[in-house]
């Protein structure tokens, strides 16, 4: 066979190195086709590990978002103050727990947090339809005015009347004394 090939191959050395060449060449297209395969379908979602929980880590995560544990310095009120941003809410909480005494309450303890709908307080309804006031700006004050309906009409938050107050405190000696035509600043937040 080696003399057959002879007319080829001018030395065994070339036959050789022929051979080598072609065997590198193996292995390097054996290589670029691993990686590209590798690297094929391996798209990584952000997070995704955190999607698959078990049913019990459900459960035990809701249990915790509906619960309160109570430390040094707690009442109902901060507790209700910190998960409801209402203090008020104190009630509901000691009902869901049926606390008899609802002053007093133990480092560690346990404590359900019911379902507590927020509300939003608004200026009381009246037969007029308010108009949108803007920052920054000055107002008439019409026929049944209040600091109140005015803070809901500029900022949609009846509790900033203190701000017009305190802005116009000069001319408004006491919250409850406005006139009828008086010209407010009503200031930027």
């Amino acid at each position: 066979m080696f003399k057959a090939g002879k007319k080829y191959f001018k030395s065994s050395e070339e036959f050789v190195s022929m051979l080598l060449g072609l065997a590198i060449m193996v292995v390097i297209v054996s290589l670029i086709f691993n990686f590209i395969q590798r690297k094929k379908g391996t798209v990584e979602i952000p997070g995704a590990n955190d999607i698959t929980l078990s049913e019990e880590a459900i459960k035990q995560k809701q249990e915790e978002e509906n619960s309160y544990t109570v430390v040094k310095g707690d009442n109902l009120w901060k507790i209700a103050e910190k998960k409801y941003n209402d203090g008020y809410a104190w009630s509901k909480i000691a009902k869901a727990n049926n606390l008899k005494n609802a002053s007093v309450l133990y480092v560690g303890q346990k404590l359900k947090m019911p379902a507590v709908e927020t509300s939003i307080t608004s200026a009381p309804k009246t037969d007029q339809v308010a108009q949108k006031i803007d920052q920054g700006s000055d107002y008439k004050v019409v026929r049944n005015d209040n600091l109140w309906k005015i803070a809901v009409s500029a900022y949609g938050d009846g509790y900033k009347w203190v701000n017009i107050w305190k802005e116009n405190k000069a001319i408004i000696p006491h919250a409850g004394l406005l006139e009828i035509g008086m010209t407010i600043k009503i200031p930027k937040l």
